[in-house]
């Protein structure tokens, strides 16, 4: 059994030789847009031609049984050419999930971090079926942290976490709300101040007033 699953292994690999020149991401699930899919090979060959560093993306159409064994091997496989390497893998299930580094490229990016990323931008989106966007944003705060260590600003624009607050124009309509219940209440708080006045107005003008006393019929 273990023979099949490493000929499986090999098999993978051989199908998925990264090199610096070819794609670095191999989306076989479907996760990225197209958009996203330019995004993610614009940063990464800027970080590999500004720091020597190559990020490399794989997504297996179906889930894996050995995901970090796969990961080890798409990441050993080129690390004579390219030895400043990491390859992010994950399964077509988007349960199972791998971060593999050359030993050359741990000196600038350890398993903990690189993990430590994962819990901060990788899973809040996924919780959120935000699949192509969380690997994205997960990817793109390793180069920057990568580009960072070696004294280097990316110049690609790199995509931000989402955030799920209020947007703005429900901000606006909240004000709104409240600004007009505050009106119609400041309103009618001085109409019936005004009707209380002339009522008593109109009391004090009646004769004879049972407050005034002119002395009269006595």
């Amino acid at each position: 059994m273990m023979r099949i699953i490493y000929l499986l292994l090999a098999f993978a690999v051989s199908l998925f030789a990264f090199a610096p020149s070819a794609s670095p991401v191999d989306d076989r699930a479907g996760f990225f847009s197209e958009k996203e899919r330019a995004t993610f090979e614009e940063f990464t060959r800027e970080l590999y031609s500004r720091t020597g560093f190559s990020l490399y993306l794989f997504t297996a159409d179906k889930e894996i049984a050995q995901v970090k064994s796969l990961a080890d091997s798409l990441c050993e496989s080129g690390a004579t050419e390219d030895s400043l390497r990491a390859v992010i893998v994950i399964d077509g299930s988007t349960h199972s999930r791998a971060f593999a580094i050359s030993p050359a490229a741990k000196k600038f990016l350890s398993d903990e971090t690189a993990e430590r990323l994962s819990q901060k931008f990788l899973l809040p989106e996924f919780r959120k079926d935000r699949y192509g966007y969380g690997i994205l944003v997960f990817s793109a705060e390793i180069a920057k942290y990568i580009a960072r260590l070696n004294d280097v600003r990316l110049t690609t624009p790199l995509p931000r976490p989402s955030k799920d607050g209020i947007p703005p124009i429900a901000w606006f309509l909240i004000f709104a709300v409240v600004a007009s219940v505050v009106i119609a209440y400041a309103y009618f708080v001085r109409q019936s101040k005004r009707a209380k006045r002339r009522e008593r107005s109109r009391d004090f003008g009646g004769f004879p007033h049972s407050r005034f006393d002119s002395g009269f019929g006595r």
